[in-house]
């Protein structure tokens, strides 16, 4: 019986020394396999984004333009390292500043080839040297031109490819992104017709939705949509399959998160404009085992002061100054002739209408075909003599790279604006009169230089009355009836005309300097016959005929800096904590920890170790 036990004793130790073994055996390899499905690989992938530049390519200090010696630098040290990088842009960055118009944007072109850029969409003013142009600045800059819903007649895509598809690999794993972009079809409406003449804006949040999908279909573990948009994130939220929104045309900053129809988020990003700001978006997607990918957004803006602990780039410095070598020869291209100097001077544009206002209002008629223009006298900063007009005459009239754009406003609202700038001109008349340069209005600059219609006002009325009569090709302006208005971008936003700021847009065209270049090549008889209008005609309420204006006495001013025309009025948006750059904060301690003391309190009162047994009980 002993030796039975003792064998029974055997086999069970026989059989769990097994059972152990074959267990951890057996546990091994379903370790092992968890371990390999759980097993990740994470990319690290760097966005480097832009929006609106509007060919500020130099450093600004006055205006906050980074430049794009410093933006290569930026990006150079941002993508260092990273299993990945892009470089993008959503728009308007062809256009906007003497340096880019005078060659048709080639000077920008090169700058964006030298700094690295991958793709972009188109805006607006990428337009603006006419569409076969806009697809030769895309070669010359190296980059996919991205905007797939806009066709040709024959329904064929304009650009010569929809999307971008770019493949990361590591840890024998391929990340694949797909590229695409999508232009507002309001965006057609805000550039001259003839720079997009036969072609079609189709819809964007359907063809975005179409697009996406197929890139999924290809394989695309992530989607980027590039947008140059009114409401970006408005479309996003209405398109699936996008994991990054890059925006551009609202002038923002934006950095947010939005739910797509299906329920999934899509990250929707804008990156300020004038390149006074430049978007750093961090994408970490992980993959897992099966290929799904999770994607984690972190993205920190770069403003004009960060910029400057980044050095500039001497390879784009070096071409930078070779395009404003050659511009200096384009600068000298002969435009026209004029049979009369063009009053641009400081203190005679604010205290009346001269010539020069004339030609340049005459300029934004013709090429709008707007009934009525305005130019402000702080956008008019040079005089241009008798004779020879060269490209560098112009520039120095219009050197705000300002576009111009129409609005409608009623008769009544035109009268209005018309009061409130002969309430600036009645005091920039004083302090002239004065010979104070300090006595000058702070506003003067938004007196108005008037075109297509004749005003008949009397100075010695009082304030609001002063306007007795506007009329347009000989009929007086109807109060209820709209005009269309030409002005240029800077005076459309003027708080010192509210109605013609909250008026919308409803068209944009080409630069200012654009515009009088235009007109001047017409020749010396359309400079002169504009030239020799008499648009604002003092007179007295009681008498139709008009006073001859007195010939402004210029009293001698100590030389002083020219004014400059005042910065347009940032957007201010409110930022979206939950979409911006990941940070940590922790509340401060607003107290001591009073638990020991507490305790002794505790004790000394009880007068037993009981009492206290109950305290932490009750504290339990």
């Amino acid at each position: 019986m002993k030796q039975l036990q003792k064998q029974r004793k055997k086999i069970m130790t026989f059989l769990l020394t097994f059972g152990i073994v074959f267990g951890l055996l057996g546990a091994m390899p379903v370790h092992a396999q968890d371990e390999n499905a759980s097993e990740s690989t994470t990319f690290d992938v760097k966005i480097v984004h832009t929006n609106d530049i509007h060919a500020r390519v130099e450093e600004d200090d006055y205006n906050q333009v980074i430049g794009m010696e410093r933006l290569s630098t930026i990006a150079q040290t941002f993508t260092a390292g990273a299993d990945g990088s892009l470089m993008l842009d959503s728009g308007d960055i062809f256009h906007g500043q003497p340096i880019a118009t005078l060659v048709q944007g080639e000077s920008v072109a090169k700058l964006m080839k030298a700094c690295g850029y991958d793709a972009m969409t188109a805006g607006n003013h990428d337009w603006s040297y006419g569409k076969d142009r806009l697809k030769e600045l895309g070669g010359i800059a190296n980059v996919k031109i991205l905007s797939g819903n806009i066709k040709n007649a024959d329904g064929t895509s304009f650009f010569d490819t929809d999307a971008l598809v770019k493949e990361f690999t590591k840890n024998g794993k391929t990340l694949k992104i797909g590229v695409f972009g999508v232009s507002d079809p309001n965006m057609k409406d805000k550039t001259t017709p003839s720079n997009v003449e036969g072609l079609e804006f189709q819809d964007a949040i359907a063809y975005a939705n179409m697009e996406a999908a197929a890139l999924k279909a290809d394989g695309c573990n992530v989607v980027i949509a590039l947008s140059h948009t009114l409401n970006p994130k408005n479309m996003a939220a209405q398109v699936d399959g996008v994991d990054l929104w890059l925006c551009g045309h609202e002038h923002i900053e934006l950095s947010e998160t939005v739910t797509t129809p299906n329920g999934s988020k899509a990250y929707v990003s804008e990156s300020g404009y004038y390149l006074n700001t430049v978007g750093l978006i961090d994408l970490n997607c992980t993959m897992d085992a099966e290929g799904s990918v999770h994607v984690d957004y972190n993205k920190t803006s770069v403003d004009y002061e960060a910029a400057q602990n980044y050095p500039k780039d001497a390879s784009v410095t070096a071409i930078l100054d070779a395009i404003k070598a050659e511009n200096e020869t384009a600068l000298n291209r002969v435009i026209g002739t004029s049979p009369v100097e063009l009053d641009g001077v400081w203190e005679h544009i604010r205290i009346g209408q001269t010539n020069l206002g004339n030609v340049i209002t005459d300029a934004y008629l013709l090429a709008t075909g707007a009934d009525i223009a305005f130019e402000n006298a702080g956008g008019i900063r040079a005089s241009v003599a008798a004779g020879t007009i060269t490209y560098g005459d112009v520039i120095n009239v219009s050197p705000y790279g300002n576009y111009v754009v129409t609005k409608k406003l009623t008769g009544a609202q035109i009268k209005n604006m018309l009061e409130a700038s002969l309430t600036i001109q009645k005091n920039c008349i004083t302090a002239n009169d004065s010979g104070e340069w300090d006595a000058w209005p702070n506003d003067s600059g938004s007196y108005l230089q008037v075109g297509g219609i004749t005003v008949s006002f009397d100075p010695a009325q009082p304030e609001g009355s002063r306007v007795l009569s506007v009329k347009k090709d000989g009929q007086e302006l109807d109060n209820t009836k709209e005009y269309i208005v030409a002005v240029n971008n800077y005076l459309a936003g003027s708080d010192s005309y509210p109605a013609l700021a909250e008026a919308a847009e409803i068209g944009e065209y080409s630069c200012c300097e654009e515009l009088l270049i235009r007109f001047f090549e017409q020749g010396s008889d359309a400079i002169a016959t504009s030239a020799s209008k008499q648009n604002m005609i003092p007179t007295t309420k009681e008498s139709t005929e008009p006073v001859p204006p007195a010939t402004p006495e210029i009293p001698a001013v100590p030389e002083q800096p020219a004014k400059e025309q005042p910065k347009s009025p940032k957007t201010e948006v409110k930022k979206d904590d939950t979409g911006g750059t990941k940070a940590s904060a922790k509340n401060p301690k607003t107290g001591d920890d009073n638990t020991l003391f507490c305790w002794i309190l505790l004790l000394l009162l009880s007068g037993s170790v009981g009492s206290i047994c109950l305290v932490q009980k009750h504290k339990k």
